[in-house]
C-alpha cells in the first residue's frame, strides 16, 4: 500500500447539514455491504460513489462500506483547486472520502461514467500486470491530486478502460450505473478464482 499521511489534500466547506435525499443511496449502500461480506474491503477501505444532477454522492472518510447512509455520504456539488488547499462544498454531516478528489477528477474527464467504486483487492493489485489489467504509471499518496492525475492520464490513454488498478494502492472500476462497476469488481475477483 501507499504511504498515507494523516492529514487530508483538502478542506471542506459544508453548505448544509442536511444528509444527501437521493433514492439511490440505498442501491450505494447495498455495494457497499456486498463488497464487505465478500472480504473485498475490510475495516473502512474503499470508497463509492455516483454522480447526481448537482455534482456527485460519495461516500465518507473514515467510513466502513456497510456502514453507508444518508448520514455518512455527502454530495459534492463542487471542488475548487486553490493554490494552498483545495476546497470540497458539500451537503451533508460527514467529511467526504479522503479520495474525493480522484472521485472528481475522473467525473470531470469522463462524462459517460455515472459510478466511481474503489476497492482495495490485494489479488487483483498483484496479479493485474500479468492479467492484462492497466495500471497507474507511478504510485503516488492517497488523496492527493497526483493520484488522480495519474487515474486521468491512464483514462486519456486507454479510453474504454473501466476498470484498473492505482499503483500499490487499489482497484477503480467505472461504470454508466452502479450495477456495472459493482459487477467489474465481482467479476474480476472471481476471475482470479477460476
Amino acid at each position: 500500500m501507499s504511504t498515507e499521511s494523516n492529514a487530508l489534500a483538502f478542506s471542506t466547506v459544508f453548505l448544509s447539514k442536511n444528509s444527501p435525499n437521493d433514492d439511490r443511496i440505498t442501491q450505494l449502500a447495498n455495494w457497499g455491504k456486498r463488497f464487505y461480506s465478500s472480504g473485498l474491503v475490510k475495516g473502512i477501505e474503499g470508497n463509492l460513489s455516483f454522480r447526481t444532477r448537482l455534482g456527485f454522492i460519495v461516500s465518507g472518510t473514515s467510513i466502513a462500506l456497510d456502514a453507508l447512509t444518508p448520514e455518512t455520504v455527502v454530495e459534492v456539488t463542487g471542488v475548487v483547486y486553490g493554490l494552498n488547499k483545495t476546497s470540497v462544498y458539500v451537503k451533508g454531516q460527514v467529511i467526504p472520502s479522503r479520495e474525493v478528489i480522484l472521485h472528481s477528477q475522473i467525473y470531470e474527464y469522463c462524462n459517460d461514467i455515472n459510478a466511481i467504486f474503489h476497492v482495495h483487492d490485494p489479488s487483483i493489485m498483484n496479479k493485474a500486470e500479468k492479467l492484462g489489467i492497466p495500471v497507474t504509471v507511478s504510485e503516488q499518496e492517497a488523496g492527493s491530486q497526483a493520484l488522480a492525475q495519474e487515474a486521468v492520464n491512464l483514462l486519456k490513454i486507454n479510453k474504454n478502460v473501466k476498470y484498473f488498478v492505482l499503483k500499490n494502492h487499489g482497484v477503480i472500476a467505472l461504470g454508466a450505473t452502479m450495477d456495472e462497476a459493482g459487477k467489474a469488481i465481482e467479476e474480476a475477483g472471481r476471475g482470479l478464482k477460476s
